[in-house]
């Protein structure tokens, strides 16, 4: 990341490690419901970029966010900049996307992206609303709204954004990029095509994704936003036993294998005891992200 940022204006945010708080400073910047279901890392992830934003309102102007393991497409400064000085010029914004997941592609080619949309996001009305006029320009760049992102690896902030980020999203309640970029209230827009991709090479956020790192191959799902299933699979979606069984976690990989097992399981068996069964736990565990997310 250092060498990316060579000769750049940057500051290195000291990231928060959920894991040394105290319950103290877990009550004060945690929900209720955060604090059970929500690892160490996840709390901390969220809270490094909430430092971030406040760094954005104390210097009043954009600011360029990007996590410590992203890559950035070979004229990024060029682009990054354009955009938001076309965006100034044309319209009201308030958070910038370089680098996402999720469903914003603008041609609405999601794949395999739609599933996460489907349980967590909150959905906008796609749209194309800035041109970039830029030198060799051979990808035809625009900004777009997109349906429904995820991911904080890359954005720019504006600081009318930063203030509404802090009033929406006092305390820690869930993944940072779920509850952040899932605020109606918030103008969020995407550059298309992105200038920034995330590696995953040094996440926190907890799950096992270590492990998957050491035994699984590297499957890029969606080569335009780098979703690569091995660390969406191994990811947190949610922990179980809060405080009292803190190592029990529920990833997006085991709770869609509970649900595969559950539904054929229950057709095979001819079973609607176990066909319910299932359907209550796909229904629990989408009702409580929304809640968590909201």
């Amino acid at each position: 990341m250092k060498e990316i940022l060579q000769n750049q204006n940057y500051k290195w945010c000291e990231a928060v490690d959920g894991s040394l708080l105290s319950k103290q400073d877990l009550q004060k910047n945690t929900t209720a419901l955060g604090r059970y279901f929500m690892t160490d890392g996840m709390i901390g992830c969220f809270l490094s970029h909430r430092k971030c934003w406040q760094t954005c309102v104390e210097l009043n102007e954009p600011l360029l966010i990007l996590e410590d393991d992203v890559v950035l497409k070979d004229n990024f400064w060029e682009i990054a900049s354009k955009a938001i000085y076309d965006l100034d010029k044309k319209q009201e914004w308030d958070i910038l996307l370089l680098g996402a997941l999720g469903c914003v592609h603008p041609q609405l080619k999601f794949g395999l992206n739609i599933i996460a949309s489907l349980v967590g996001g909150k959905w906008r009305r796609p749209r194309r609303i800035l041109d970039l006029d830029l030198e060799n320009d051979d990808d035809d760049s625009f900004i777009h709204v997109p349906l429904c992102p995820y991911g904080c690896h890359a954005y720019v902030l504006h600081p009318t954004g930063a203030k509404r980020l802090l009033e929406l999203c006092p305390k820690a309640s869930f993944h940072v990029d779920v509850v952040a970029l899932g605020k109606k209230q918030l103008e969020i827009v995407a550059i298309h095509p992105l200038i920034a991709w995330q590696t995953n090479e040094d996440t926190t956020i907890g799950g096992f994704v270590h492990v998957w790192r050491r035994y699984l191959p590297t499957l890029i799902a969606d080569e335009y936003t780098g979703f690569e299933i091995g660390w969406a699979l191994s990811a947190p979606l949610l922990r179980i036993g809060g405080p009292y069984l803190p190592r029990l976690v529920l990833t997006n990989g085991s709770s869609l294998l509970i649900m595969f097992i559950g539904f054929v399981t229950g057709v095979a068996l001819h079973s609607p005891f176990i066909l319910k069964l299932t359907a209550v736990y796909v229904l629990t565990v989408t009702a409580l992200v929304r809640v968590l997310s909201s």
